[in-house]
């Protein structure tokens, strides 16, 4: 027999919906499926509603809605709103159209509208509510509280995936009657790895009704039919079991969504059949969003702050080794700082037959058996370390960290994390039931039917080391190389190697605190708008999600690639065409509202496109148009201009202000990190955005001139490869 895994079940290519709406699928303009449903609406045979156009659909159940020839193409064609959607009447009942582009064909859906419809007035009281949160999980519990009251369904839980693929709930919401289910864990096999990339490529979902019968599609083969992004399709009946053996009829997720992966769902259950209709799921994705967007200021604000400390230790401990002979005695001094710094319980500092002892840690004859183990690795970390031959009580540090100072010189540091008995509660034992299909001759897994409390106890196992802990605990390894090197005179390779590190350490610093206030401020106008605007319209609404998002990525995409920068002396860029207008508008738009000059003259002339790598030329025109601005924005009549030129194979970028210029004198050292002018007393800034863009130039093998005089203006050209 054949086994076939969860996985295997091709949910997207169902070839059903379910009973509240209706579907037409259109390919080259002519309808090659149909819902079973639509004579319904349309009064029509499904024989002769196939090779119908879009617009002869719409003249039948939508005749009011102006969408006719042309303009159908028109409202799904733009990218910053590819799903067309309006209220339209049908029969005295109401219902929300949607119109859409997805694998070359044109979907449109038609669903019932909810008669709980929400109230768009309290927009602003649901996004302060997420906006005065404070404290770990505080945003994702508001979350919950938010989304029951918009859907009104028994139980809403924020469901977070965690690094083995399975998943816990860290907040919850429900009914007085139902059990709680916060902080049960659910095995990874309960939402195969299928399922999971839909929830990441379209989020939000939802089930009706588990008993209702799924209405089929008439026209094509469902093999055909791709319904990834269809809010109608009907769920697999695999799914529909499992939803049956926890007791709801009626379900809704949306997903959360965190640097582009699948972070967790806000998961949704309901004792009685319930719809949730298109405006209540728009609003429940929006929610969600905000809630992320709220969840990365607080992450990163608590990143800036752990960084700031860590700095300073690193700073310290560089210096001390410096200036103080006994290198020994330095390390001895800052162990117990380093080892609170790495959360661990010991530390052990090797260097010949020398041992020093921090805290509690393995015996001699213990740390001999692990240095037998690991041989020769120059950096080693576990959290599951066994002693085979010991006892139980002696295998009581199963974190063991092991970093090599100097292998030639036996000088090694050890980091030792005791065990920690977790005791973790699922809901129902998590293990694979699987049922045998005779007729098939087909083995399946077989959807879980009790989800009663299961409790399990992790022994021999310590607190798994954390990224930021092993990337901290390598970079006091390299600055103890560095003053070794220093000190001795040999090695001189990788004292160079050490000091380019620290310098793109400190320059990451330094661009995270420069270039990500200019989304910082798009991200806060927009919340504050969102705050104080109650009557918000749709497309208000949709543009200000817009800009959070765009923002959101843009910081990310600067962070990811700094942080690169920081970590190696050369980085592989993938270089591609780009014409930078629309960052170039954006950046204008933003800086008028960060600079206070609504009435900056901006001109724009031809812009071509160059070679490079879309985070970098942001941030380079981010610099050098944000201080054309700013610098500019003193005068009566500001004026900015920004234009291209082709010159052989080369592209020349000239951005031109007419504001306060530089001095000849010091044109030297304008690109010098903290190089400001004394003329810029009076405007905001720390003197390294010239020096951003000096490196990445370099970077993208561009060169940069500036023109200047006092009092009259300045003009940067940027030479670029031409795409060609």
């Amino acid at each position: 027999m054949r086994e076939v895994n969860c996985h295997e079940e091709k949910i997207h290519l169902c070839g059903n919906i379910q009973s509240f709406g209706y579907l037409f699928i259109f390919e080259y303009d002519k309808c090659i499926a149909v819902s079973e449903n639509c004579i319904a609406i349309t009064g029509k045979e499904i024989a002769s509603m196939l090779g119908m156009t879009v617009e002869a659909v719409l003249g039948i159940v939508a005749p009011s809605l102006e969408l006719r020839v042309g303009s159908v193409e028109l409202a799904i064609s733009d990218s910053r709103f590819p799903r067309f959607s309006d209220r339209i009447t049908i029969h005295q009942k109401e219902y929300f159209l949607s119109l859409y582009r997805y694998d070359e064909k044109i979907y449109l859906e038609i669903e019932s509208c909810n008669p709980l419809a929400i109230k768009t007035t309290k927009l602003y009281y649901y996004a302060k509510c997420l906006e005065d949160q404070t404290g770990d999980n505080s945003c994702w519990q508001a979350l919950t509280e938010l989304i029951k009251d918009v859907i009104h369904y028994d139980r809403v839980m924020v469901y977070r995936f965690l690094e083995d693929n399975s998943g816990q709930v860290i907040a919850e919401s429900k009914s007085e009657a139902l059990e709680s289910l916060m902080n049960y864990r659910y095995p990874e096999f309960d939402i195969p790895a299928q399922a999971r990339e839909l929830y990441r490529v379209f989020h939000a979902r939802h089930t009706v009704d588990v008993d209702e019968q799924a209405i089929p599609l008439m026209g094509r083969g469902a093999e055909d039919l791709d319904l990834t992004r269809c809010s109608l399709r009907a769920l697999s009946p695999m799914h529909l079991q499992y939803l049956k053996n926890t007791g709801i009829k009626a379900s809704a997720s949306f997903s959360i969504i965190v640097d582009g992966a699948l972070w967790g769902l806000v998961a949704c259950q309901n004792r009685e059949p319930m719809h949730v209709d298109l405006s209540q799921r728009h609003l429940c994705t929006f929610l969600t969003q905000y809630a992320v967007n709220r969840y990365l200021a607080d992450f990163q604000k608590e990143q800036v702050s752990v960084q700031k400390n860590l700095s300073q230790l690193e700073h310290d401990l560089k210096s001390d080794l410096l200036i103080k002979r006994d290198l020994y005695d330095v390390l001895e001094n800052y162990a117990v700082r380093i080892m609170e710094v790495m959360n661990g319980q010991g530390l052990i500092i090797k260097r010949d037959r020398s041992i020093m002892v921090v805290g509690e840690t393995p015996d001699k004859k213990m740390l001999q058996k692990i240095n037998e183990k690991i041989t020769a690795s120059e950096f080693f970390a576990t959290e599951r370390f066994r002693f085979d031959s010991f006892s139980e009580e002696d295998n009581m540090f199963p974190g063991v960290l092991r970093v090599s100072i100097l292998p030639a010189n036996n000088w090694f540091l050890y980091v030792f994390r005791k065990e920690r008995l977790i005791e973790e509660t699922w809901a129902g034992k998590p293990e694979k039931i699987m049922q045998v299909d005779e007729d098939r001759k087909i083995i399946f897994p077989s959807p879980r039917s009790s989800f009663e409390a299961w409790k399990k106890i992790t022994k021999g196992k310590a607190e798994k080391w954390r990224s930021s802990e092993l990337a901290f605990i390598k970079n006091i390894v390299h600055i103890i190389q560095q003053s070794i090197a220093q000190r001795g005179g040999e090695i001189d390779e990788l004292n160079r190697k050490l000091v380019r590190s620290n310098n793109a350490l400190d320059t990451f610093g330094y661009t995270l605190t420069h270039d990500l206030k200019n989304p910082l401020t798009t991200i806060q106008l927009t919340a504050q708008m969102l705050l104080h605007k109650k009557d918000i319209s749709g497309e208000l609404l949709a543009k200000s999600m817009k800009n959070i998002l765009e923002g959101t990525q843009l910081m990310r995409d600067m962070m990811d690639k700094v942080y690169q920068m920081s970590k190696v002396n050369h980085v592989d860029f993938v270089l591609e065409p780009i014409n930078p207008q629309s960052k170039i508008v954006n950046i204008v738009e933003n800086c008028k509202q960060q600079y206070h000059v609504p009435h900056l003259e901006f001109t724009m002339g031809e812009t071509l496109p160059v070679m490079g790598e879309r985070t970098l030329i942001h941030q380079l025109f981010l610099n050098l148009v944000g201080n054309a601005i700013k610098y500019s924005s003193k005068k009566e009549n500001p004026h900015v201009s920004v234009n291209s030129v082709r010159k052989g194979n080369k592209v020349h970028y000239y951005i031109k202000d007419n504001g306060i210029g530089i001095d000849p004198k010091e044109g030297d050292k304008i690109f010098e990190i903290f190089g400001r002018m004394a003329n810029t007393e009076g405007f905001e800034g720390s003197g390294i955005g010239l020096s951003i863009v000096k490196q990445i130039a370099n970077k993208l093998d561009a060169t940069i001139h500036v023109e200047s005089q006092l009092d009259v203006g300045t003009t940067f050209s940027v030479i670029f490869n031409d795409v060609a």
